[in-house]
């Protein structure tokens, strides 16, 4: 469902794929760089469990910071990163 993350004084909700923040700065750099770690890896493996789970941790260890709470998301969730793993082609 979602995850609630720490990262300094400032906390994050990441929700169906996408980060809310009341810092917009903080806010960009999560959801840029849930985007680039998609691109380059694909995201969250198709068989995990818990995607949201699995790409909020990525990412966090990349930003630094924590995972405050986490609640777990429903099998749909697999669906809606399986569609941000396509390729964008520019044609």
């Amino acid at each position: 469902m979602s995850v609630l993350v720490r990262i300094g004084n400032r906390k994050a909700i990441f929700r169906t794929g996408v980060w809310i923040c009341s810092d917009p700065g903080t806010e960009t750099l999560l959801n840029q760089t849930t985007e680039s770690w998609i691109m380059a890896t694909g995201g969250p493996p198709l068989d995990h469990p818990d995607p949201e789970h699995a790409a909020a941790h990525e990412v966090i260890t990349r930003v630094g910071g924590a995972i405050a709470v986490h609640i777990p998301a429903h099998g749909r969730m697999r669906k809606h990163f399986f569609s941000r793993r396509q390729m964008h082609l520019d044609f």
